[in-house]
């Protein structure tokens, strides 16, 4: 479908779009006569040559386009843009009425993925041209509904500098956008130029994007940042990536309509959490979008508000949301008993394949930790949809953390450091320890990562050695409040279920990953462990499709991973990767964090940038306070010897956020990033209100010369 077939479809179906009329070459060769009937000038005279704009080719700028043509000037216009064309028998150009807009701009639009938007003031040619740099932002999905109310209801504050009307015209584009689809039901991306005149969109030209791969998503850390080291292992990298799909899925469920997109997405090297993803099918539910980039602490790249008319037609979806958590600890005490019995009887199964058919019993195992890699998500989704609305009302109230305070049975996470302060003060032998603990450690949600119980003599004493213990009183001594223990008791047992879940799958990972690393001494070659490889590049080798040699080669050359270098992101599918411009950044930038744990400590920062057995040894400082990139259960070693804990990712759910709430130290998450904190400063932090203060700045180094 050339340019002109796609305007007269565009015409046809009732989308704006100036007027137009075709010329076809024999026609002008015979006469040199053309009838503009009702056009008005100035004109713009358009290719439309038979290999542009289709959907094998989009060509765009490779033929000639005459702008603003007076009456006297057509024929010279015409004769230009004949000329240009390769051989233009049996060709047309398009004649079509030059609007004075307010705005111009290219919209572009991918079925699944962001809708990027680039415009000016005044006619576009100079932004297609080049010669002039666009303004950005992304334009959310928004239905005809959202159109005839924005006119009384303001819910999106995205699209910054620009005046209402013509804020409201770009709600009218991404309507028009969602039409134009239904014109080209084949293609997954449209660019799509527009013109904006006195508050009403034109549609200019829509053509097919050609180049899938440039599809756009935002993507963040969020809380990978903090279950996942800065070097996730390439296995585990691999197997978060292929579940990418299906774990999206858990919203499909529960909403048809929605598209298929990607929960995960790999870029330099590491596996990221698709927010955009998030965002539109919140708009898609008429919810706000801050509700998923608070939670995550990403930026929110669409600021769209509530729109209850958007929520009664998604009753269906909020009837099955309100319905998850009664019976969710069920199904999942269901399903840890289940998988349990389906992991030993599958290893079992294995036990001789390894032997026989080494590949078939790897590609067997992979399977297996796939789907309880899947599974665990896709209940960690469950509980926490279950329990977040709750929570954050009790946080509202200042409840949450008295809450924590009063219960007597904490969480099988707080159990945890309850343990390794028993282990250090001696009240615990290291055998008792490691029976009920010793499949955790540091970064234990990747399977490429090694166990306390794997820790070599040298290691458990750096990791129990001479170190600072704070003071803070052991979990689970508080005076009890029996009428708020009862009061919260169901969310209590909602957040006890999650960490325990937490706790029993990472025993399962344990299992698994010594599964391998007994099988793989045998195959792979001397120094090589199975995680520094994917699961494609372990299969190949396993396969006979590498050699050791290859594989040797592979890893040295393999390019290192970006690390968590970025917080929110676009990247196309090739992994490109851009910082969000100033559109994306907050309005008013937050001046504090979000008080996990009330209390006000003064000390000196320890700032730790990786877990690690190397930097267990905190400031010599009568009160020290963690500083974190973000934090998770294996940073037990650490909060056994500070007096508070801030950390830049996270939230009120995340597992070390539970199990500093109820081992009652004080901590802030979310803090912004203009906060930046070094070792030896020494700050006032109060886990209440989620303010710092710096009192006292250690002297920085700076380069000379």
């Amino acid at each position: 479908m050339g340019k002109l077939e796609q305007l007269q479809d565009i015409r046809a179906t009732g989308l704006p779009t100036p007027a137009f009329k075709s010329l076809s070459w024999e026609t002008w060769r015979d006469n040199r006569r053309v009838r503009v009937d009702n056009l008005a000038f100035p004109l713009a005279v358009r290719s439309t040559f038979a290999d542009e704009d289709t959907a094998a080719s989009a060509m765009a700028g490779q033929y000639r386009t005459e702008l603003n043509v007076a009456m006297d000037d057509l024929p010279a216009a015409i004769d230009a843009v004949f000329d240009a064309y390769p051989d233009p028998v049996g060709s047309r150009v398009i004649l079509q009425e030059m609007i004075d807009p307010e705005i111009s701009g290219v919209l572009f639009a991918f079925r699944n993925a962001v809708w990027k938007v680039e415009w000016t003031r005044g006619q576009g040619e100079a932004l297609v041209s080049g010669k002039r740099t666009p303004q950005t932002f992304l334009l959310p999905r928004f239905g005809r509904v959202d159109y005839w109310l924005s006119r009384f209801w303001s819910f999106w504050s995205g699209a910054i500098g620009l005046e209402k009307g013509n804020r409201r015209a770009f709600i009218q584009l991404s309507v028009l956008t969602s039409r134009l689809f239904s014109i080209f039901p084949k293609q997954s991306g449209l660019d799509i130029e527009f013109a904006i005149r006195k508050g009403r969109v034109y549609i200019l030209q829509a053509r097919p994007i050609t180049t899938d791969w440039e599809a756009e998503e935002v993507l963040t850390a969020a809380n990978h940042r903090e279950i996942l080291p800065p070097d996730p292992s390439p296995f585990m990298t691999g197997i978060i990536r292929k579940a990418g799909p299906e774990l999206y899925g858990y919203y499909q469920s529960i909403d048809s309509s929605l598209p298929s997109r990607s929960f995960i997405v790999e870029a330099a090297g590491m596996p990221w959490i698709n927010l955009s993803a998030l965002l539109d099918t919140m708009i898609a539910w008429g919810l706000p979008t801050t509700l998923v980039s608070r939670s995550v602490g990403a930026c929110d790249v669409y600021r769209v508000g509530i729109r209850p008319w958007r929520m009664l037609s998604k009753i269906g979806v909020f009837w099955q949301l309100a319905r998850q958590p009664f019976g969710v600890r069920k199904r999942v005490r269901q399903w840890v008993l289940d998988k349990r019995g389906r992991l030993h009887w599958h290893r079992e199964e294995r036990r001789d394949r390894w032997r026989e058919d080494p590949a078939g019993a790897t590609r067997h195992w992979i399977e297996d930790f796939s789907r309880l890699y899947t599974d665990l998500v896709e209940h960690m989704q469950q509980l926490t949809a279950a329990m977040s609305g709750p929570v954050q009302i009790l946080d509202r109230m200042g409840l949450l953390s008295k809450n924590a305070a009063t219960i007597h049975q904490k969480s099988r996470s707080t159990d945890y450091l309850r343990a390794f302060r028993q282990l250090r003060s001696g009240e615990l032998d290291r055998n008792t320890f490691v029976q009920r603990f010793g499949h955790r450690g540091f970064y234990e949600s990747d399977i490429g990562k090694r166990r306390f119980c794997e820790f070599s003599e040298q290691d458990w004493s750096a990791l129990t050695g001479e170190m600072s213990v704070s003071e803070q009183p052991a979990p689970g001594q508080e005076q009890k409040n029996r009428i708020v223990n009862r009061l919260f008791h169901p969310i209590n047992q909602l957040i006890h279920t999650r960490e325990w879940l937490r706790h029993v799958c990472m025993y399962f990972f344990w299992e698994m990953r010594k599964e391998m690393l007994e099988q793989m001494r045998s195959y792979l070659p001397p120094g090589v462990h199975f995680a520094d490889l994917s699961p494609e590049e372990l299969l190949s080798y396993l396969s006979g499709e590498k050699t050791s040699a290859e594989i040797l080669q592979l890893i040295e050359n393999r390019e290192p991973t970006s690390g968590w270098d970025l917080n929110t992101f676009l990247a196309n599918g090739k992994g490109r990767r851009l910082v969000l411009p100033e559109w994306s950044a907050p309005e008013n930038q937050e001046k504090e964090g979000i008080g996990i744990y009330p209390g006000i400590v003064e000390g000196v920062v320890w700032r730790v940038h990786r877990a690690d057995i190397a930097n267990l040894q905190p400031p010599l400082a009568k009160s020290v306070i963690l500083v974190a990139d973000a934090l998770d259960p294996g940073w037990v070693p650490y909060f056994d010897q500070v007096d508070g804990v801030l950390a830049y990712v996270g939230g009120l759910l995340s597992h070390a956020s539970i199990m500093l709430r109820e081992a009652g130290i004080p901590a802030i998450t979310q803090l912004p990033e203009i906060i930046a904190l070094e070792t030896g400063d020494y700050i006032r932090m109060d886990g209440q209100s989620g303010q710092v203060e710096l009192l006292e700045q250690k002297a920085r180094k700076t380069k000379s010369g």
